[in-house]
């Protein structure tokens, strides 16, 4: 595969009926005046280029090239004998035409029919013995301008390369809601008795879950849209509160898979079908109880991607769930009672932030503490602090104005 770029790197994808042995792969970054990849010296200044390879593929990457080098390696992709070949271009181009903009030029369709009517390329072709298939060269480019007019029969280029052209094939679809969070493999509801608190490690951001007898709370979903809670809450009939500590790329996306899957399953009670088996076991997603959400627009949000606040609230529209704000209240702050239930307990939220007025309360980060006063009088209350993203005085702040009362040491 061959895959250009422009000052920004960008990643050259395989072609699907490819299998690589990530072990046997290699990576050679090349710049002039450094140790440069053999066969390829001296580059012009500022090009860089990536270099993979394996037993069964090989990618190139061309960072910032001239037109010299950029045709150079586009006539040894062509004359590879490898059955499946992959071109990507990608980087700053003509609005008008399209035409990529190179480090010494520029590069457009024309150019590219140049290389691939190129004498020495058509008689060293002329030469060796057919493939038994067409080798096949997909071309992932710009959709406009001269690109446009590329079209992937070019007059006598089947007789001669022997080549096929497959141009901006279609991207790969996303897993479906029932793929990206699997049905679980057995049966049966988990029962959480004790209070307990569960970290779910994230990459950019983290989920929390917590528990006690006879409710529970879901706290973010973290950055990872696999939902790293998962494989827990498919095993419980409810989840009753569902707290957003703030909105963003780290805290929301795992949780809009789990909305997805819900709409998901909702559509597949109506659509009937299949055997019930199979439909019982796609809908095992839990209920969902109240949904704490300052809803604001994102603070972080990944580049040309969909705002992950906006979603969150789209779906949760079309579950029919209205988010509820949180703010502190006055001083000395009294408690949300989440759950009480004579002989078990009572579990108290207090609100240290944001404050209850002022534009601060939308843009900000919840904190928020959990305090479970179980019942019986030998327990211990447990405290869990969520502080999301506050700023630590803030979150002091909100320490200074909180009573908090205690039977028994926590």
């Amino acid at each position: 595969g061959l895959a250009l770029t422009g000052p920004p790197l960008a990643l050259a994808p395989c072609h699907p009926s490819l299998t690589v042995p990530m072990g046997s792969c290699s990576l050679r970054v090349t710049r002039r005046g450094q140790d440069l990849t053999p066969g390829r010296p001296d580059s012009p200044t500022g090009q860089r280029s990536l270099h993979h390879r394996g037993d069964n593929l090989e990618t190139l990457v061309l960072l910032n090239p001239s037109d010299k080098s950029l045709c150079d390696e586009l006539r040894n992709l062509l004359l590879d004998p490898a059955s499946h070949k992959l071109l990507v271009f990608a980087g700053p181009c003509l609005e008008e035409t399209g035409e990529l903009l190179l480090q010494t030029g520029g590069f457009s369709p024309h150019h590219f029919l140049q290389v691939l009517k190129d004498r020495e390329i058509r008689d060293i072709l002329a030469t060796t013995p057919p493939p038994v298939q067409p080798p096949v060269l997909t071309i992932t480019c710009p959709t406009f301008g001269d690109w446009a007019q590329l079209a992937p029969a070019v007059p006598g280029l089947q007789g001669t390369l022997r080549l096929q052209l497959r141009l901006n094939p279609p991207s790969l679809e996303p897993p479906s809601p029932f793929e990206l969070l699997e049905p679980p493999t057995s049966g049966g509801f988990l029962r959480l008795g004790r209070p307990c608190c569960y970290i779910f490690p994230g990459g950019l951001g983290d989920a929390a879950f917590f528990a006690v007898n006879g409710f529970t709370v879901l706290v973010n979903g973290g950055s990872n849209p696999k939902s790293s809670f998962w494989k827990l809450v498919r095993h419980l009939d409810r989840v009753d509160a569902v707290l957003v500590t703030h909105p963003g790329a780290d805290s929301l996306p795992g949780l809009n898979s789990l909305l997805r899957r819900k709409l998901a399953e909702r559509s597949e009670v109506a659509a009937g079908g299949g055997s019930w088996d199979d439909r019982l076991r796609r809908l095992i997603s839990p209920n969902l109880g109240v949904v704490f959400f300052n809803a604001c627009e994102a603070a972080s949000r990944l580049a040309r991607g969909e705002d992950e606040a906006e979603l969150a609230l789209s779906l949760l529209a079309q579950l029919g769930i209205t988010p509820l704000p949180l703010s502190r209240g006055p001083v000395p702050a009294k408690p949300t009672v989440l759950f009480e239930k004579m002989g078990v307990g009572r579990l108290d939220m207090y609100v240290l932030h944001p404050p209850s007025a002022g534009a601060e309360r939308t843009l900000a980060s919840v904190c928020a503490l959990l305090v479970w006063h179980p019942a019986g009088p030998g327990e211990k209350v447990v405290r869990v602090l969520f502080p999301g993203c506050t700023p630590p005085a803030c979150l002091l702040d909100g320490l200074v104005g909180l009573q908090v009362p205690a039977t028994t040491p926590g």
